[in-house]
């Protein structure tokens, strides 16, 4: 019954995405949606790319093992989006552009930094669409363990197909549906647990399980972490800006910014309550695998079927999500002007960036069937992303008042996407959280040192 469930969710959101009848021969349908979409359809579309296999099978395994503080992991994205909100949303939709790469060529006028922040971006978030891979291969190898990759693979081929087929609106359209699956399944989940094992008892869990907002295991070094790496990419991530670029007007994107942080509060709180009941009562199972161990033995196998498809449904809307975005910045912020001159017709820059998408989404599923772990693969992509990126966005937004440029923010972007990418290669992740401050610091000074610089030249 689960995987009758499961396939036929499948194929819903398939339907759903192959639905859109429109001819998606402007770039700003495919792109952008029209930039027509309304905030509610917005946020359920956020919602369901930020409630993805990390969010779910990572968070509840971080809960599982560390205790109810892993909460800071989603507190820190849904903090992230209404500072994001109230002061950031209305002007990232004013500019009327694609992607957020062209949202940093507006910010310093400069196509350069445009191509270096669209390699950081695009790498990293292959890391994260495998994560999302990963994350539908540790629930396919319930139902299916002799074939999950071959489930995969289909999962893979369903994502690429309406993907292909409407761009955003296809994205949108079934985010809509799999963020109401989302939801459904983990506050079932939930609801099940409760009735079955009752309230959560400290008595039955580690001494500091449910301390808060920090315990042994997770103090607030970790905390900061989690802020700086996993709520700054919700401050400035190319998904979010998509969405927000989607929007009809700025006070809809606004709007949208505000439900979701919400709501992403919620689900958090009811992820790690998850997690906290599988340590109650399967104190011995591997993390990752403890929500899924959860429901198998506290649903009844009709209800297993569901949430077992609320799941994938968040894997599938993160990775689509993901992949139309690695595509579009491919096609339209490398390609189109490193080979193409920026001389690509829309019929033509449409063909690529399909070309494009297919080799992201083979690139992680290979990747996926390599690695295990899902929280590591994510948070070393965020970690390179958003060292390189957030810090040159946000202070974007001030560069006239600080007399920041081009220069000093592509200098910030590469430093600090490559002390991230050399610390955690040596495992040096004691020293992440100063990689901020320092790349800062170089934004100013190495604007300075070129402002100076250039006066002096023109003295002569």
């Amino acid at each position: 019954m689960s995987l009758g469930i499961i396939f036929g969710s499948l194929i819903i959101t398939f339907l759903i995405g192959i639905s859109i009848r429109e001819k998606n021969s402007s770039i700003v349908n495919y792109y952008v949606g029209g930039r027509s979409k309304s905030s509610s359809s917005v946020t359920g579309s956020l919602v369901a790319t930020a409630i993805g296999g990390s969010a779910i099978l990572g968070l509840s395994g971080l809960a599982y093992s560390k205790g109810f503080p892993a909460v800071w992991w989603l507190f820190s994205a849904s903090i992230s989006l209404l500072i994001f909100g109230i002061f950031w949303a209305k002007k990232v939709r004013a500019y009327e552009v694609f992607t957020l790469p062209e949202v940093l060529e507006k910010q310093y006028n400069s196509p350069s930094i445009k191509i270096a922040s669209s390699f950081i971006i695009v790498i990293a978030w292959l890391g994260i669409i495998a994560a999302q891979m990963i994350a539908t291969g540790k629930i396919l190898y319930i139902v299916l363990p002799e074939y999950y990759k071959i489930a995969i693979t289909l999962c893979a081929a369903v994502i690429i197909i309406y993907t292909l087929k409407g761009g955003q609106n296809s994205v949108i359209k079934t985010e809509i549906f799999q963020f109401l699956l989302i939801f459904i399944g983990i506050i079932l989940t939930l609801i099940l647990a409760y009735i079955k094992h009752g309230a959560v008892s400290s008595q039955l869990l580690p001494d500091g399980h449910l301390n808060f907002p920090t315990n042994q295991e997770l103090g607030f070094r970790e905390i900061l972490t989690y802020f700086l790496f996993v709520g700054t990419s919700f401050i400035a991530g190319p998904d979010i800006y998509s969405r927000i670029l989607s929007s009809k007007d700025r006070e809809a994107a606004q709007t949208s910014i505000f439900k979701s942080s919400f709501i992403i509060a919620i689900l958090a709180a009811a992820i790690v309550s998850i997690g906290l009941y599988s340590k109650m009562i399967y104190p011995d199972v591997e993390q990752e695998s403890s929500f899924q161990y959860l429901v198998i033995n506290t649903a009844p196998i009709y209800l297993q079927g569901i949430i077992f498809a609320a799941l994938i449904a968040a894997f599938l809307s993160t990775a689509s999500a993901c992949l139309l975005t690695s595509g579009i910045i491919l096609t339209n912020d490398i390609l189109n002007p490193i080979v193409f001159n920026n001389r690509l017709s829309d019929k033509r820059k449409l063909a690529i960036t399909k070309i494009m998408i297919i080799i992201c989404a083979s690139g992680s599923l290979i990747t996926a069937m390599h690695v295990t772990q899902i929280i590591e693969s994510f948070l070393f992509a965020l970690t390179v992303y958003t060292a390189g990126i957030v810090p040159a966005v946000i202070l974007g937004f001030y560069k006239d008042k600080f007399r920041l440029n081009k220069y000093g923010a592509t200098a910030g972007l590469l430093i600090g996407a490559s002390s991230a990418l050399i610390l955690k290669y040596l495992m040096l992740n004691q020293y992440l959280i100063y990689i901020f401050p320092v790349v800062c610091v170089v934004i100013f000074l190495v604007s300075y040192f070129v402002k100076t610089l250039r006066a002096d030249s023109s003295r002569f």
